[in-house]
């Protein structure tokens, strides 16, 4: 990686995008931002009340190529709302994907695949749901209308319930987001039938 740097003693912050940042946990005390042991991503100056000889550089990404093909009959013709969490050693990259059902409906899915170096991808065979006559898929879940934009995250709560380890939420305007609780990632449970974020 090519760093250039400025002349003079010119200090370099590299933004740093880590799943579950939030500048919410922050607690204001006498207009204080109290950071506890948090990591925050330094985007603009919310955080800071001025810089003296330092400054905020943002790196641009580069193209490293493909990693993964969605080139599965029930991925669809497009494949979007990708979300990759890395839980210890495990990239676990969930994704929107589309079928079509023994009535030759059209209906959204949501694919998993997994990686040790997020590099090199494997979809496994879940067994879980049936997609023309056979389950051998990475298919987690198809239900409507909840598949559409299904967003887990990892709740590093310590108190979180063990079967309660991955949460998620999707759905649309009519439903409202619909929460899903599952203790590994993969196996994932209806939390109730009512959307729990109706509006905004």
């Amino acid at each position: 990686m090519k760093i250039v740097k400025p002349a003079g003693h010119f200090i370099i912050i590299f933004l740093f995008f880590v799943f579950g940042l939030s500048c919410t946990s922050a607690t204001i005390t006498d207009d204080v931002i109290k950071l506890g042991g948090n990591r925050e991503i330094f985007v603009d100056h919310f955080l800071l009340d001025k810089l003296e000889g330092t400054g905020i550089l943002m790196h641009h990404p580069h193209d490293e190529g493909i990693v993964m093909h969605f080139d599965k009959p029930w991925e669809g013709k497009f494949c979007g709302y990708v979300t990759i969490i890395k839980d210890g050693d495990l990239f676990r990259a969930y994704y929107r994907g589309k079928h079509k059902t023994s009535e030759n409906k059209e209906l959204q899915n949501t694919c998993y695949a997994e990686s040790k170096d997020g590099i090199t991808w494997v979809k496994p065979a879940l067994g879980l749901v049936e997609v023309n006559g056979s389950k051998e898929n990475n298919i987690i879940l198809a239900r409507e209308p909840e598949t559409h934009n299904f967003s887990p995250f990892l709740d590093k709560n310590p108190d979180a319930k063990a079967d309660q380890k991955y949460k998620a939420l999707g759905g649309n305007d009519k439903s409202g987001l619909i929460p899903y609780v599952s203790p590994d990632g993969i196996h994932w449970k209806r939390l109730q039938d009512e959307g729990v974020i109706k509006k905004g």
